[in-house]
């Protein structure tokens, strides 16, 4: 559940800007950046990667009773949450209007909430396989 929470907050919040010179001429969010009042969609695949990855988490919730189907879809999160984090990297790097001069790219700290939720992702799979073979060794008992 906090890792579901850790990305809808992420989703909804800035994950970086874009500076000249040390001044901040857009803001970057998962969907769009906010450059001079105007907003440009190009940073769009980051909200493509992220926001099934918040889906998948709440559905995998419900699927306490397949184990083998949950621990699956847990590692299906990790793929996509390195996968946000390859997109935000070549975001970072060609996103932002080339006219401004040199561009520098700056994270802000809600970018980080995808590797706490990998994390907890990775946990809730050692946990989801610790206990699947649990159950295997006490239908053995039987």
């Amino acid at each position: 559940m906090a890792a579901i929470i850790l990305t809808v907050m992420c989703l909804s919040m800035q994950i970086g800007s874009f500076k000249v010179a040390g001044i901040e001429v857009a803001r970057v969010y998962n969907l769009w950046y906010t450059a001079l009042g105007q907003h440009h969609f190009d940073t769009w695949p980051l909200m493509a990667v992220l926001l099934p990855t918040a889906v998948i988490g709440t559905y995998t919730i419900f699927m306490y009773r397949n184990r083998k189907t949950q621990a699956l879809f847990c590692l299906l999160n990790v793929l996509l949450i390195i996968g946000w984090y390859v997109c935000y990297f070549v975001v970072g790097q060609m996103t932002g209007n080339k006219s401004w001069g040199t561009v520098d790219f700056t994270p802000t700290w809600p970018a980080v909430f995808p590797a706490i939720a990998l994390i907890l992702y990775l946990m809730a799979r050692r946990a989801i396989l610790a206990d699947e073979k649990l159950v295997k060794s006490m239908d053995r008992i039987r």
